[in-house]
C-alpha cells in the first residue's frame, strides 16, 4: 500500500524534530527511519527524495554540512528573535 505524499513528508519532519539538537540524521538514515514506519515498499526511493525536496524547498528543513551532510531544522540566528 501506497503512502501519501504528504504523510511521507510529514513523517520524515517529525524524525527530524523529535530529536533535534540531539541526531543529526543522514538522508538514508531517514529513509530507513521512514520503511520501519510506513514498512517494506510502501514508498520508492524515487518519492522518498522528493519528499524530502519538497520539505527543503519550503524551508521546513536544510542541509548541514558540520561533519558530514546532515538534514536538520533551520537554524535561527540569535539577533533575529
Amino acid at each position: 500500500m501506497a503512502v501519501p505524499h504528504a504523510d511521507l513528508a510529514e513523517g520524515i519532519f517529525k524524525m527530524v524534530e523529535a530529536d533535534a539538537g540531539k541526531v543529526r540524521y543522514k538522508p538514508r538514515d531517514l529513509e530507513k527511519g521512514m520503511t520501519k514506519k510506513f514498512g517494506e515498499g510502501a514508498f520508492s526511493k524515487e518519492e522518498f527524495k522528493l519528499a524530502l525536496k519538497d520539505l527543503m524547498d519550503n524551508g521546513r528543513l536544510v542541509y548541514g554540512y558540520y561533519g558530514g551532510v546532515s538534514v536538520e531544522l533551520p537554524h535561527t540566528e540569535g539577533s533575529a528573535k
